[in-house]
């Protein structure tokens, strides 16, 4: 199958690609600034076990059990810096 893209079509895509990447770099960027750290909240999976627990470290197998479980955003705002 042969599929026909004009330059209108190419240019969206483009920009989505860069758009995408863009948002890739910001939140890899986060991820390794909270590396490290102790959260101050529970973090738990969709299951309800927990990922994290108050005062933990933040590492690269926890790190991945929340991208999983879908909890990043909750995980950033969790973070506990002096």
């Amino acid at each position: 199958m042969l599929i026909m893209v004009n330059d209108v079509n190419r240019d969206k895509i483009n920009q989505n690609n860069k758009l995408n990447n863009n948002n890739y770099y910001w939140q890899d960027k986060k991820i390794r600034s909270i590396l490290g750290y102790p959260v101050k909240r529970v973090i738990c999976d969709r299951q309800g076990n927990i990922i994290l627990n108050v005062g933990d470290i933040i590492g690269f197998q926890a790190l991945e059990r929340v991208k999983q479980a879908d909890k990043l955003d909750y995980l950033f705002s969790s973070v506990y810096r002096k």
